[in-house]
């Protein structure tokens, strides 16, 4: 009895085996060599009738179900069988292999199509959208496709599901990748568009917000809710900053140079990309104050990690006079004037030469920052009385040493004296602009009317034109328009005359436009003028004009002084 047992037993297991054999033999010809549904359809079955346990049987005969399903989508009784047989397929599938998110997902999709072509069915679709994403892992495509289509279907799902839509996709978005982010937000336009669900859904990065606003100005969306999520993506950069520079310090104290260095290079290239919507939105996220702080600090331990680096001064001078022209408190002058008496960097007031004018020039700036306007006199008197050559590559340090004596003895109220350096200051550049500001202002303090009308006809020949011809500067999608613009300080009413291009009609241009690094207009150009009251600084200045999301033909700059 037993040796009959184990015969039986064995003749089962061959049985079972050669079963399952060509049940796996039928669904691989059917899956890999069979491209028409039908046919795939009955090579499937007989693999059924062999051995009717294996799920990705039934996998495979759901999607080619679903694949008539939407061949005769047109013929709703077709469609609706076909779809049904696809339903109990995939149903199946799952029954033996629940964990399957391929079939989760694809189940999901025939119920979506079946709720389409037979409303009466109402089938619960999202739930398997659901367990498909939460299977598979939000590294998956099964998990990105999940989200667009829940997405997609905005309206219809419940608070529960929108929710978890959400969440998913921001998680899919952390990964920041262009057409990932492309298609998200072209399923948000065309079954959403509720700015608040995008508030939702994407992730708090600064990158991501910024793709998105150029989306809605390319897109002709809200021109307050794209300059309100740019605003949002500054803030983000600006606090990324912080933390860039918190880290570079601790770097810094811990002596570990060439990271140090790379987080405040990180911190300086996120604040110089902050152009201040916060402006137009509407909103003060970013305390100028603290903007400036950082920025100063910033340049400031750039410097002293080049200088611990052993680099050579001239290569960190530029970097440090950018933090004295921002920097205003005496004391943090001092501060860097001892550390850098202290590492060798300067010398001691006796002992400074005369003839490194490079050297002369930074050290004088420091001296003015620090109001010491009696040792630049005495150092400006000495110059005075000796005999210097001045080589040609160094007359602009020279021409600064020079303006500097005459600023410090203008402070004093030697007001003759400062006309002297000035003057020999001009001999070396005679349209320099400060120069000629700083002796028309002793001038002015003298009384001396004459002089002043003949200084005012030099400034107006460095000044730019007040009307600049462009000769219908055409300006195309993407690119950006700059142009230097030369002023003496006073505030400025500013026009950008712009030219209507007849072959797109009817679609309105959003431009930007940026004067010294901030934002002064982010909007639909509904006329053909722009109009700005605008604060300068001597010098050049610059003014950027962009346009998002068509050409657009500049015409003519024009300008006029406030009174």
């Amino acid at each position: 009895m037993r040796r009959a047992l184990l015969l039986i037993a064995v003749v089962v297991i061959g049985i079972t085996s050669v079963l399952i054999y060509w049940n796996s033999h039928l669904y691989y010809r059917a899956s890999e060599r069979i491209e028409n549904p039908e046919n795939k359809i009955k090579t499937l079955e007989r693999a059924n009738r062999l051995y009717p346990f294996n799920d990705l049987v039934f996998y495979e005969l759901g999607k080619a179900y679903f694949n008539l399903g939407i061949q005769n989508i047109e013929d709703r009784d077709s469609g609706r069988a076909y779809l049904q047989k696809s339903i109990q397929s995939f149903t199946r599938s799952l029954r033996i292999n629940p964990a399957s998110y391929f079939c989760h997902f694809d189940l999901a999709q025939s119920l979506l199509y079946m709720n389409y072509l037979a409303p009466e069915f109402d089938a619960d679709y999202s739930a398997e959208f659901k367990k498909a994403a939460l299977l598979a892992g939000h590294n998956s495509q099964i998990y990105y496709e999940a989200g667009r289509i829940l997405l997609s279907r905005w309206p219809s799902l419940s608070e529960e599901d929108r929710e978890f839509t959400s969440g998913i996709l921001r998680r899919i978005l952390v990964r920041k990748k262009p057409e990932e982010l492309q298609s998200i937000m072209q399923i948000w336009e065309m079954s959403v568009s509720d700015y608040k669900v995008m508030e939702r859904i994407l992730p708090e990065d600064p990158g991501v917000y910024r793709r998105f606003a150029k989306f809605l100005g390319e897109k002709n969306g809200s021109a307050e809710e794209r300059r309100k999520f740019l605003a949002e993506a500054e803030l983000m950069e600006f606090e990324k900053a912080r933390e860039e520079l918190y880290q570079g310090e601790r770097e810094l104290q811990y002596y570990r140079l060439k990271e140090a260095f790379s987080h405040f290079n990180a911190a300086l290239r996120r604040l110089e990309r902050i152009n201040f919507y916060q402006n137009l939105a509407g909103e003060m996220w970013i305390n100028v104050g603290e903007f400036n702080e950082l920025k100063r600090s910033t340049y400031l331990n750039q410097a002293k990690c080049r200088l611990a680096e052993g680099r050579d001064f001239k290569e960190v001078e530029a970097i440090l006079r950018k933090y004295l022209a921002m920097e205003d408190e005496i004391a943090a002058v001092t501060e860097l004037a001892a550390y850098l008496m202290r590492q060798g960097f300067i010398e001691e007031r006796s002992k400074i030469k005369l003839d490194d004018l490079n050297s002369l020039s930074f050290q004088m700036f420091l001296y003015f920052k620090q109001s010491q306007y009696r040792d630049i006199i005495r150092i400006g008197r000495l110059l005075r009385e000796s005999f210097v050559v001045v080589p040609e590559e160094k007359r602009d340090s020279y021409m600064k040493v020079l303006r500097l004596v005459g600023e410090s003895l203008q402070k004093l109220d030697y007001i003759y004296d400062a006309g002297e350096f000035y003057q020999k200051a001009l001999e070396i550049d005679p349209d320099n602009l400060e120069t000629l500001l700083r002796i028309r202002q002793s001038h002015e303090r003298l009384n001396n009317e004459e002089e002043v009308k003949r200084i005012n006809v030099r400034i107006a020949r460095v000044l730019s034109p007040r009307e600049i011809q462009l000769k219908n500067r055409v300006i195309h999608k993407g690119n950006r328009f700059s142009r230097g613009l030369t002023f003496d300080g006073r505030a400025v009413e500013l026009k950008l005359h712009f030219k209507r291009d007849m072959k797109e009609s009817g679609f309105v241009p959003l431009v930007s436009v940026f004067f010294n690094g901030q934002v002064v207009w982010d909007d639909y150009l509904n006329d053909g003028t722009l109009s700005f009251s605008l604060k300068t600084k001597v010098g050049e200045n610059t003014i950027i004009v962009a346009p998002v999301n068509r050409s657009i033909i500049l015409r003519i700059i024009t300008y006029r002084f406030e009174d």
